[in-house]
Parts: structure tokens; sequence; C-alpha cells
């Protein structure tokens, strides 16, 4: 006798940005330690920051990812006049903080906003936090930039952590 069964829908694995965004954080302040590598800190606090926005968009805030290595993207966004799937995906700093101002709301929103700053700290007109700094000379980056993203860093997880 053959049994069949219906094939179930695997699940998926749950998201890990929120402990990334956590880890990367501890890294930064332990290279920010002492000032000698100014470049790797800041662009540790991005990605970390932008981690720990992406934690909040999927679990506060309905935004979605469809396989583990997918970009996350919200729905909310996507269905806002002028945007699409590509415009509500979140990418990197500063875009992940702007899409996150974006979409808060309820009890929730009003918690992590108590939490972080009006304006997004990694959108400075001057002195803007972008990826691509990866490659550029640290000793070019300011100890006030830095201090700026660590401390925005550290706002985030303690709006997450509020929120829950």
């Amino acid at each position: 006798m053959i049994v069949v069964t219906a094939p179930t829908t695997p699940t998926r694995p749950r998201h890990t940005f929120l402990k990334a965004g956590h880890d990367l954080y501890k890294a930064a302040l332990q290279l920010s330690n002492g000032g000698a590598l100014p470049g790797p800190t800041d662009h540790l606090a991005g990605l970390a920051a932008e981690c720990v926005a992406k934690a909040m968009l999927i679990d506060f805030f309905g935004s979605v990812q469809e396989k583990p290595t997918a970009k996350p993207y919200s729905p909310t966004i996507e269905n806002m006049p002028g945007m699409d799937k590509f415009k509500a995906s979140h990418g990197h700093m500063p875009g992940a903080w702007e899409h996150l101002l974006m979409v808060l709301d309820g009890r929730k929103g009003a918690e992590i906003r108590k939490h972080i700053p009006r304006q997004n700290p990694f959108k400075t007109p001057h002195d803007k936090w972008h990826e691509g700094h990866r490659y550029v000379d640290g000793d070019t980056l300011s100890p006030e930039r830095i201090a700026r993203h660590l401390a925005a860093t550290l706002s985030l997880i303690t709006a997450y952590n509020h929120a829950k």
C-alpha cells in the first residue's frame, strides 16, 4: 500500500537581522576602542543600524522577506503613491532608516519614536553614510561622525527592546 501525503510548505527560517545588528554593533564598539580603526568602525555601525532597522520593519511593521537571502520589503510602502516593490525594498543606510520612519505607527511606532533621533543620523547632508565608504581612507572620517553613528545604532537597539 502506498501512502500519499499532501506536500507541506517548508517553514522559512526566521530572519537574523536583530542578532546580526547586535553582533555588528559589538564589533564596531571593539574597533572604536582607542580610535585606531575609524573606517571599519563607522562601516560596521552603519551595517548594524541597517540590520536593526530591518528587524523592526519585519517584526513590527509588516515587512516581508520572501527568501532568507532576499532583501526584505514593505507592502505598506509598496502601496504608497509613486512607490513600487523595488522602491519598497529595504536596502542599506540611510534608506532603511527612512523606510522605518515612513511606517512608524501605533503603539510600537510611538515607542520607537521616543528612542531614535528625529533626523536620520546616517543622512547628514555633508556627511552621508554609504556602504561604499568601506573603501575610503578611514582617517578622513571625523570622530564626531563615528560617535553619531554608534549612538544612532544604540538608539535603534534600545528602541527595538522597548517596542517588543
